[in-house]
């Protein structure tokens, strides 16, 4: 799905298929909702019959009559097209790495590097679209307050919401900007064009549901700018797929919004695991999430958006359990052979699901604090019991971890081999949980630092691809608009509600 297909004839090497504008990687891209997955990998110096092993002949005829099938793809074909080419030739100028084979291990998290500096000033001038509760106290203040951020246009559809989002925090901006000698002025509007030809912006963040933010990231691409956005990153693997595309075929750096990646906690769980608190490697990962995850928004009259299909891409899972499964993914490596079932047990008022069982197998990496491959990972989310827990354990020969997975501060437990606690860590919650991570971002965008932003673009597909897999069988099929199919639902049991 999303991707540029282009046939080659180079002089000395047989037919080759070439798959996305920058990876020979492509990662089980699903022909159609009832066809089975396609997982291929393979680097330009293979041959065409190493090529035809993992690609049998039918299936590689079906692929483009697939993709062409659904006017969105047709889109994401026409925009990657030139990018399938470009990226061609970067590829077999340069030399190719031994991640980019036919094995399982991962390319590094900062493959995807953004270009430095991008910023032209001391400072970056940062715009927020989309108003929302996030921006409240998570992410809003940190554009204000993080060294080399400007704060200088917002946008939000509703008339005169832009305009009285900014007197609501221009005290609180003015007061950081005093602390500096100075400060930008901050610009609402209520249309996108205008707020993207903003002379001062240069980076935008994309704080919207996840059902406008492919829209909104391809306009922000096509205006040149940087840009960071909310997790999801999208509604489901085809569409995340296509914002990294947007980015990576105009060279323009991408973020994403995993926040978890640049709290203290987690760099704390990594060294506490680089430092063999499990022991020599990690042999299994569970997590059991029960109620709502203290998600925001969930005190609504209406069904608050996050579980409407249409604006979240499914239930909770895809706002909370995204977290979860990047978390993963950061400390011990990416999730392979993911599959799982989920159901709606005790939600009558919504059609998405409520309930989910996750299993995968962990995959080699260049990033994981400690040799994890092959640990076997299972997790539940329950969000409709009235009995909270949230509780991740990382276990290995030598011990083992335990934690909530949806807090930056709340404390880390080390367990010896017979179960015993020896050591719990404590930390201080932050003020604005996506600062850091904010930080980052400005940072690498102003060239600052030697360090990349930990959230990039291929976590957040691998995240997408792992939800899709465990929700596919609920939805029919998760790369063919299926929000607006709920009737046809295979799990709806709530028609109509």
């Amino acid at each position: 799905p999303s991707l540029g297909w282009t046939m080659v004839f180079p002089p000395c090497l047989p037919l080759i298929l070439v798959i996305s504008s920058a990876s020979a990687v492509v990662s089980q891209p699903s022909l159609s909702p009832s066809s089975p997955p396609l997982a291929c990998g393979f680097g330009f110096a293979e041959s065409a019959a190493a090529f035809s092993q993992i690609t049998p002949p039918s299936a590689a005829r079906a692929l483009p009559s697939a993709l062409l099938h659904y006017p969105t793809r047709r889109a994401a074909l026409a925009s990657s097209a030139s990018a399938a080419a470009s990226g061609l030739l970067a590829l077999m100028s340069s030399p190719r790495s031994a991640s980019a084979s036919t094995s399982s291990s991962v390319p590094s998290s900062s493959a995807m590097s953004s270009p430095e500096p991008f910023s032209r000033g001391q400072k970056v001038g940062w715009g927020i679209v989309g108003l929302g509760d996030v921006t409240a106290i998570k992410s809003g203040p940190p554009f204000w307050k993080c060294d080399g951020s400007n704060l200088v246009a917002v946008m939000r559809r509703t008339p005169g919401a832009a305009e009285e989002w900014v007197r609501s925090v221009s005290p609180s901006i003015a007061e950081c900007a005093g602390a500096e000698g100075g400060g930008a002025k901050v610009n609402p509007y209520d249309d996108l064009d205008a707020f993207l030809s903003d002379p001062n912006l240069e980076a935008v963040y994309v704080a919207t549901p996840p059902g406008s933010h492919l829209e909104i990231a391809r306009r922000v691409a096509e205006a040149g700018k940087a840009c960071y956005v909310e997790k999801p990153v999208g509604r489901c693997g085809f569409e995340t797929r296509a914002i990294v595309d947007a980015f990576q075929s105009k060279g323009l750096p991408l973020f994403t919004a995993y926040i978890s990646r640049a709290y203290e906690r987690t760099e704390a769980v990594r060294t506490l695991l680089a430092n063999g608190a499990c022991g020599d490697r990690v042999t299994s990962i569970s997590y059991k999430l029960r109620g709502s995850g203290l998600v925001r928004g969930m005190d609504t009259k209406e069904l608050p958006w996050r579980v409407r299909a249409p604006q979240s891409g499914g239930g909770l899972i895809m706002d909370v359990g995204c977290h979860v499964l990047d978390r993963i993914d950061y400390l011990c490596g990416p999730l392979l052979n993911t599959d799982g079932s989920a159901e709606n047990k005790a939600s009558p008022m919504q059609e998405v699901e409520d309930y989910v069982e996750l299993r995968a197998t962990v995959g080699g990496c260049n990033w994981s604090a400690v040799n994890s491959e092959g640990a076997a990972v299972e997790c539940v989310w329950d969000f409709a019991s009235d009995s909270p827990l949230d509780e991740l354990i990382i276990k290995g020969p030598g011990g083992s971890l335990r934690m909530a997975a949806m807090s930056p501060s709340l404390p880390v437990e080390v367990l010896d081999a017979s179960g015993k606690v020896i050591q719990t860590l404590t930390f201080a919650a932050p003020e604005h949980t996506a600062q850091a991570l904010i930080q980052s971002v400005t940072d690498e965008l102003r060239g600052v630092g030697e360090r990349k932003c930990p959230g990039r673009g291929d976590n957040a597909i691998r995240t997408s691809e792992a939800l899709d897999a465990v929700l596919g069988s609920y939805y029919g099929g998760r790369d063919d608009g299926f929000w607006e199919r709920a009737e046809m639902w295979p799990g709806n049991k709530n028609k109509g509600s």
